[in-house]
């Protein structure tokens, strides 16, 4: 209940504070820290929560996320650490360890823990994926060539990204392996049709041209009378918050009569909508579901199938399973979603995201009215949109004045990317303002 209603389980939980232990105090601190945003409350409650009986996880993850909030890392750190001795059976406190560990600095330190993380089945694509990029920056070139050949045997996957293949041929191209990296090139241009980058690697070395189409057609701007300006903006997190990100990235850009389209995932993790998987407890039913989705399928981890079952309860997620399981006889997409409701279908799952938040499940926007709200906040019209390249985009919410089906329309090709472009915001322009 309390994902579905932030608010009204806190004053539950206050209401019996003076008797709960350590969890009820726990997911109160949590839950003031991400919605109510008062982090010295929420200090004050996840200490009390230590001092209790019972699951500390939600303090624990309240506190360290305080701490690196404020700089001090070392604490935050030292804390993580006892807490993934302590709960050794749960492997995602590796990445979070590691992540910390990258933000202090502490580097060799991190790729350390990520090398024994590699040999972990669940943790092998995300810590690939930041051993890799570590490698590069650090200038260990033949390093970071084995390490992204790796990340990018496991395609298809989340968290194989174009740009992985840009930079593995790259790599290959610089070590005079060009047979290599013209069939790096090639894979990935097959996994990204749409990716410029990679036909044009493959033209200017190889003069060839891959002929694969995108599933969904670029959208021809002078068509749908729109242009389309992906812009790009720091991380958002519960840290930074929403509005304040997009009204400094797009204010210098904007015009009037555009809109501000506005990743829903990006909007969720801003409102808090975000928990980290070591608070994700997969219960019986989310793992016996998500094995009949797929290894790269949305909701295909327990924990991303727990989150809609959060999300929406289990009567809605079991028989959404059985109508999916009917649509397929069918030949029929989507039955699922229909049923579990409109939010299981925003959930982004385990590696869905850009790390940091790729052990994560980010929820969709919650409570109505989350676009009037931004765009009285940035003063601009704002939409809320889940785009994706398999099957374009839906116009999630809007502020008044805003046409939907012309904004789907537009951004049906989802030009600010699904990757690591870090575009999550997108000025739609109408090329024709009065007309």
């Amino acid at each position: 209940m309390w994902l579905r209603s932030p608010a009204r389980a806190a004053a539950l939980l206050r209401s019996g504070l003076d008797g709960a232990g350590a969890g009820e105090t726990g997911l109160l601190a949590w839950l003031v820290l991400m919605y109510e945003r008062d982090e010295a409350e929420a200090e004050r409650l996840a200490r009390a929560a230590l001092e209790r009986s019972g699951e500390q996880r939600y303090a624990i993850a309240t506190l360290a996320t305080l701490m690196l909030r404020r700089g001090n890392h070392d604490a935050a750190i030292e804390l993580l650490e006892q807490t993934r001795e302590r709960y050794p059976e749960i492997v995602w406190y590796d990445l979070t360890l590691a992540d910390a560990l990258v933000e202090a600095g502490r580097v060799a330190e991190a790729e350390r823990l990520l090398e024994q993380s590699a040999r972990k089945p669940s943790l092998r694509r995300h810590a690939l994926k930041r051993l890799s990029g570590l490698a590069l920056e650090r200038g260990d070139r033949e390093s970071a060539r084995k390490l992204f050949e790796q990340l990018v045997a496991l395609a298809p996957d989340h968290l194989v990204y174009a740009s992985d293949y840009v930079t593995v041929g790259r790599l290959q191209l610089e070590a005079g392996d060009r047979e290599t990296a013209r069939r790096t090139w090639h894979e990935g241009a097959e996994y990204y049709p749409r990716n410029s980058d990679l036909r044009e690697l493959l033209s200017e070395h190889f003069d060839e041209h891959p002929t694969s189409e995108p599933r969904i057609k670029p959208v021809s701007e002078e068509a749908v009378g729109a242009q389309r300006i992906p812009v790009r903006t720091p991380f958002i997190s519960p840290r930074t918050g929403v509005a304040e990100v997009i009204d400094a990235a797009t204010a210098t850009r904007r015009r009037p009569g555009d809109v501000l389209a506005v990743a829903e995932s990006a909007v969720a993790a801003g409102q808090g909508r975000i928990l980290p998987l070591e608070l994700v407890e997969a219960g019986p039913l989310a793992r016996f579901l998500s094995g009949f989705v797929g290894s790269a399928g949305p909701l295909h981890s327990p924990e991303g199938m727990q989150g809609a079952i959060m999300e929406a309860g289990r009567p809605r997620v079991v028989l959404g399973t059985a109508a999916a399981a009917v649509g397929r006889l069918l030949g029929r997409r989507g039955w699922f979603y229909r049923v579990a409701g409109p939010a299981t279908a925003m959930i982004d799952d385990v590696a869905a995201c850009t790390p940091p938040h790729d052990h994560h499940v980010i929820f969709g926007p919650g409570s109505p009215g989350v676009a009037e709200g931004l765009a009285a906040g940035i003063g601009w019209p704002v939409a809320i949109v889940d785009a994706n390249h398999q099957t374009g985009a839906w116009v999630v919410d809007a502020s008044a004045g805003v046409d939907r089906d012309w904004l789907a329309r537009a951004l049906a090709d989802n030009p600010a990317g699904n990757e690591d472009e870090q575009t999550p915001v997108v000025l739609v322009r109408p090329l024709n303002p009065g007309g």
